[in-house]
């Protein structure tokens, strides 16, 4: 077994993210499959989907899942996420490409992490057809980008019910992690330290992502 390959932030997403009883869950751009893992680990009765474009990435995320113990609630469909579906999710969790530029021809990875705004709201508007009525969706972004961001997820009506931002060593924000739904809500607002002053991780982090560490096994 071997500790996660996921960021720290990506990580608390997968921590925090909750639905009082999803049947179904999405990873909207699963990547290498790291967060779906971690949904199918925490919801045990749910059936977990990770949707990935890129071939590379789709290839290694079947191989993580044929390779866990949770193989058999897990679907990989390597596919654009604005392809039309008949399911909806309880829950939705995405790390979506959040940086804004005008030129989406860049690959690698500009291409997981960069997008137009117009690829961006069309992510938001799939991401809200794809949830039902009273599913959950999880995203995490960089704090910067969060008055870029807010403008899509409300013209894509959806309402900000939870924020957590996140915090490094010195106290400054760095990343958001937020939860949208249907309804209109007020939103809970949370900070979440992620390191301590001399740069080990906070008692917080270590507690909300201490069932992660080293339990999935990964190629």
């Amino acid at each position: 077994e071997h500790s996660l390959p996921v960021g720290t932030d990506a990580m608390l997403l997968g921590a925090l993210a909750q639905h009082e009883s999803p049947k179904r869950i999405l990873d909207a751009g699963a990547g290498c499959g790291v967060l779906g893992l971690m949904m199918a680990q925490r919801f045990p009765k749910a059936q977990v989907t990770c949707i990935e474009l890129d071939e590379e990435a789709a290839d290694e995320c079947y191989k993580n899942i044929e390779s866990s113990p949770f193989q058999d609630r897990i679907q990989v469909i390597h596919a654009d996420l604005l392809t039309p579906s008949a399911l909806d999710y309880d829950l939705i969790i995405s790390n979506p490409p959040y940086y804004f530029t005008d030129n989406s021809s860049s690959h690698g990875n500009s291409l997981q992490k960069h997008s137009t705004k117009e690829e961006f709201s069309a992510w938001i508007r799939a991401c809200y057809s794809l949830l039902s009525a009273p599913g959950t969706f999880w995203m995490i972004y960089p704090s910067n980008q969060a008055n870029l961001i807010a403008p899509y997820t409300r013209s894509n009506d959806f309402h900000e019910s939870k924020r957590f931002t996140l915090l490094n060593q010195h106290q400054q924000a760095v990343r958001i992690i937020s939860a949208y739904s249907k309804q209109q809500a007020l939103v809970e607002e949370h900070n979440i330290p992620i390191r301590n002053s001399d740069g080990t991780y906070s008692a917080q982090y270590l507690e909300l992502t201490k069932e992660f560490h080293a339990k999935i096994p990964l190629r």
